[in-house]
């Protein structure tokens, strides 16, 4: 038996804290500091890779599906776990960056670069251009990990900064833990 509460669940993580944090980091500048000189030769937590694949899912009718090709995407995946052996961990989390369509309004553009959307992280630009990118944290997607680690086409871009890598958990963390809202 389904029991249904119409209670409202509190966040798991002090929510103001994680708010207070993500505008700290926000009002300083971020877009300029926001990656760091890549270290080529090992993936971590947050780099951005070149891999060109579609987003996979499950559709409506329980069939596989896939949207568009991408060719960025962020690893979420802990360094820890990407680091350890293949046979102890076989994959890993990555999410893909998307690019801004020209027709978004401002005001959803400004509150996503304000971070004020919780399920969407504003990317500053990385590849030489002047486009807006985000992430949207319910397509986050699993990897071989041997796949991610020997494959040439998994080609490190960027990496973050220890302030946007703190940036990135906390919109994570944010999107992930924040009150359940189901009666918004």
């Amino acid at each position: 038996i389904l029991i249904m509460t119409t209670e409202r669940w509190p966040t798991v993580y002090d929510f103001k804290e994680l708010q207070t944090q993500i505008s700290e980091i926000a009002k300083c500048n971020y877009s300029r500091g926001f990656y760091s000189l890549c270290e080529k030769n090992e993936l971590c937590q947050g780099d951005i890779i070149y891999i060109k694949k579609k987003f996979l899912y499950i559709d409506e009718n329980g069939e596989y599906s896939a949207e568009e090709y991408t060719n960025y995407w962020m690893i979420v995946g802990n360094t820890c776990d990407i680091a350890r052996s293949i046979t102890d961990i076989s994959f890993t989390n990555i999410i893909p960056i998307l690019k801004f369509d020209e027709s978004v309004p401002l005001k959803i553009l400004s509150g996503i670069k304000n971070f004020q959307n919780y399920k969407s992280m504003y990317i500053p630009t990385f590849n030489d251009d002047s486009s807006n990118y985000y992430i949207d944290f319910t397509k986050i997607m699993t990897i071989s990990k041997e796949y991610l680690l020997k494959d040439a086409k998994a080609i490190k871009k960027k990496e973050l900064t220890y302030a946007s890598w703190i940036l990135f958990h906390s919109c994570l963390l944010r999107y992930l833990v924040r009150d359940d809202g189901r009666n918004d």
